[in-house]
């Protein structure tokens, strides 16, 4: 499974640094834990940091998409 962490986290305007602290680990551990497969806790964690859904950060694929309205707030993940 990928994940859109980055991109969402852009979206908001935290830096991955940001959101590391707030979640209480370092950026390089964060990068260590994504490369070997997170586990379900830690995307948690990064959702309730970005203030966003778990589903928000699972990357989209070739039947379905991201959906934002004009403010750029999340809808939901929509068939393409």
């Amino acid at each position: 499974m990928e994940f859109r962490i980055k991109d969402v986290a852009t979206r908001k305007g935290i830096t991955l640094q940001e959101m590391c602290s707030r979640i209480g680990i370092s950026y390089i551990d964060f990068n260590q834990r994504l490369k070997r497969g997170p586990k379900m806790e830690l995307i948690q964690k990064c959702a309730d940091a970005l203030e966003c859904s778990v589903f928000e950060l699972i990357a989209s694929d070739q039947y379905a998409e991201h959906s934002y309205n004009e403010n750029g707030e999340w809808r939901g993940v929509l068939k393409k």
